[in-house]
């Protein structure tokens, strides 16, 4: 089905409910209350012993961001990187690998098995209520791969007020895109439902590292992705909640921007499967958790007459007792199993299990936050176990205005099932990532804006490095092993400010700075001993303003980030880049719809840069969305 009929019948659809919400009175509309349930391990960041960063969808729908990577490029500390626009796009954290960061939607791990990652161009933002970001180490709360810290997308919520809307996006090189969302409810029943149908032929300019030409033209980097989502809830003296999201992707690889295009394609098929149910109890609140997801990434290249396809499978239970100890004190109780198939050598399997215990409390003004978890995985030919203590405190000072936090705590990292079982070179013997890791900071919190410092450090052993390894004469195979140790040391310093009205201006901004220094310990007589890790920036800044009079908004945000080895003995590296961008949107509220037209600029100087060697970025390029609610909440 073209993409015009597709829009057509979408909108088609969404419009022809437009009578039924029109007979609708407002008096009879029942909002239920919001209950975030994902991440109540976490305390806010008012009196959390971590760094806590979260952003709301207002802050990115206006920015014209389409994708989850682009929301966490433009307003985290997180570092994306990116192999050009369309390809592969996953989160650093504190200098950790992508692997090393754990990525949650509604609480539930997502990322693939056999990779351990997760593309964040394959979410797109309209199926995101929120983004938190929890910075550092929370292994003894949420388990393997949180070393550098944990990422959660909150998805869309059901609300039982009737309503719709429907956007509708073209930009350059080809993008174009329709996405919609509906949601509804009656009693104790209340749905979401979003689709969304995006395309770009990603056919943008960019110089030639090998002239001539002076510059080429990015070619073979089209793509184009569906994604279904929906989402129902069921309360009673139970609360139920079954989440749906299927994503099916299909986008040609350019490869490198210093070679010639090669035939080559990957489709990517998910769907996942979100089950959660919550009763409260005396002093407390019992909670259930299943999660079933299905991946089969394909590769083609015809050139090379080359053809793989990877099959994944998870399965996963948890249950969770979170109960009041008298006024001052809280504990959580938390046990998890899950089960992970990959088809390499035939089909391979892993099976993980955890118990947590965690607690909270105060004496006075000082907040204590103990946690131990103990993880056993078995696979193949190997099986281990880890205990991961951790503790937290946050001393609140000068009248709940200044607080000191700080945590110490171990951490780990389980073996991925293709690091394990890859053909060729996969290591079924792999131990455990360790570490452990300590933070201090102090955040203060005058009305209406917050400023925060954190300093950090992290020391690992047995880091999993790929390796060549001589098989025969003249014929190496890669293959990973446990012989790298890190230590990073680093500072994080944010500013955040809330909505300043000025007469009938509204103010807001924001920074955030990230200084990291992530150093290569494995063996003193090699010239990468004492070095940067090859891909880690030393430093990052972005920031943000906006201002907003009546319906019109107009904002600028940035981001600096600097170089990048590309040797491990610091020889060669990328350069820095600043990109800046700007947007403008208007929004216009009648009695039953609201309207809003973006017009957004991305890289509004036209600098060309890479943040992978040889992947080049888009230069400057014009995004217009128009956005219809019906009956929205404020209507």
């Amino acid at each position: 089905m073209g993409f015009s009929r597709t829009c057509g019948l979408l909108l088609w659809g969404l419009l022809s409910l437009r009578g039924a919400w029109a007979q609708e009175h407002s008096d009879t509309t029942r909002m239920l209350p919001p209950v975030v349930i994902e991440g109540q391990r976490t305390p806010s960041a008012l009196t959390a012993g971590q760094r806590l960063w979260r952003l709301e969808a207002s802050a990115w729908e206006a920015a014209g961001a389409t994708t989850a990577a682009e929301v966490l490029e433009a307003r985290t500390g997180l570092w994306v990187r990116r192999y050009g626009s369309g390809g592969l796009a996953a989160v650093s954290l504190r200098g950790a690998a992508a692997t090393q960061t754990l990525l949650l939607v509604d609480g539930h791990r997502v990322a693939d098995p056999q990779s351990g990652l997760l593309d964040l161009t394959l979410l797109p933002s309209v199926l995101l209520e929120a983004v938190e970001v929890v910075h550092g180490p929370a292994t003894a709360l949420y388990g393997s791969g949180a070393m550098g810290g944990v990422v959660h997308l909150h998805t869309l919520r059901p609300r039982e007020r009737l309503g719709a809307r429907a956007a509708v996006r073209v930009g350059a090189f080809g993008e174009r895109s329709l996405g919609v969302v509906m949601q509804g409810g009656k009693g104790r029943i209340a749905a979401v439902a979003a689709a969304e149908r995006s395309l770009a032929t990603g056919d943008y300019p960019y110089p030639n590292p090998l002239p001539p030409p002076k510059t080429r033209r990015r070619e073979g980097a089209d793509r184009q992705m569906t994604t279904l989502f929906g989402k129902v809830r069921y309360e009673n003296a139970w609360r139920f909640e079954g989440t749906f999201w299927a994503t099916a992707a299909h986008r040609s690889l350019p490869g490198p921007g210093n070679a010639p295009p090669i035939d080559a394609w990957q489709t990517d098929h998910a769907q996942r499967l979100l089950l959660g149910a919550w009763r409260a109890i005396s002093k407390g609140r019992f909670t259930l958790g299943g999660h079933y997801q299905h991946t089969r990434l394909q590769y083609v290249n015809t050139y090379a007459q080359q053809q793989d396809t990877a099959r994944t499978y998870t399965l996963s239970f948890s249950g969770m007792l979170e109960q009041a100890l008298g006024k001052r004190w809280a504990m959580t109780l938390s046990a998890e199993t899950r089960w992970e198939h990959a088809a390499l050598r035939g089909g391979v399997d892993g099976r993980a299990g955890a118990l947590a215990l965690q607690g909270n409390g105060h004496v006075g003004p000082l907040w204590l936050y103990p946690a131990l978890r103990l993880d056993r995985y078995v696979t193949r030919a190997q099986h281990f176990q880890t205990f991961s203590p951790q503790l937290g405190f946050n001393l609140a000072l000068r009248a709940q205005r200044l607080h000191l936090k700080g945590q110490i705590g171990r951490t780990f990292r389980a073996p991925t099932l293709g690091e394990r079982f890859y053909m060729p070179g996969g290591n079924p013997h792999l131990r455990p990532e360790r570490g452990w890791t300590l933070e201090a900071g102090l955040l203060l919190h005058p009305p209406k804006f917050s400023l925060e410092l954190t300093a950090f450090y992290t020391a690992l052993v047995d880091q999993i490095v790929w390796y060549p390894a001589l098989v025969a004469p003249g014929l190496q195979l890669w293959k990973p092993v446990n012989v790298g140790r890190v230590h990073t040391r680093g500072l994080e310093a944010s500013l955040a400010t809330e909505a300043i009205a000025w007469g009938p201006v509204v103010l807001q901004g924001g920074s955030f700075y990230t200084y990291t220094r992530a150093e290569d310990r494995s063996y003193r007589a090699s010239p990468a001993f004492g070095r940067q890790l090859r891909y880690v920036p030393l430093h990052q800044l972005k920031a943000f303003g906006e201002i907003q009079w009546a319906g019109l908004r107009i904002g600028l945000q940035g981001r600096y980030t600097g170089r990048r080895y590309l040797t491990t003995d610091e020889t060669q590296a990328l350069r820095p880049y600043l990109i800046v961008d700007g947007y403008l949107r208007w929004e216009q509220a009648l009695r039953y719809v609201r309207l809003a037209l973006g017009l957004s600029v991305e890289n509004l100087t036209n600098y060309p840069y890479e943040v992978v060697r040889f992947y080049p970025m888009p230069p400057r390029q014009v995004r217009v969305q128009l956005r219809i609610d019906l009956n929205p909440k404020n209507a």
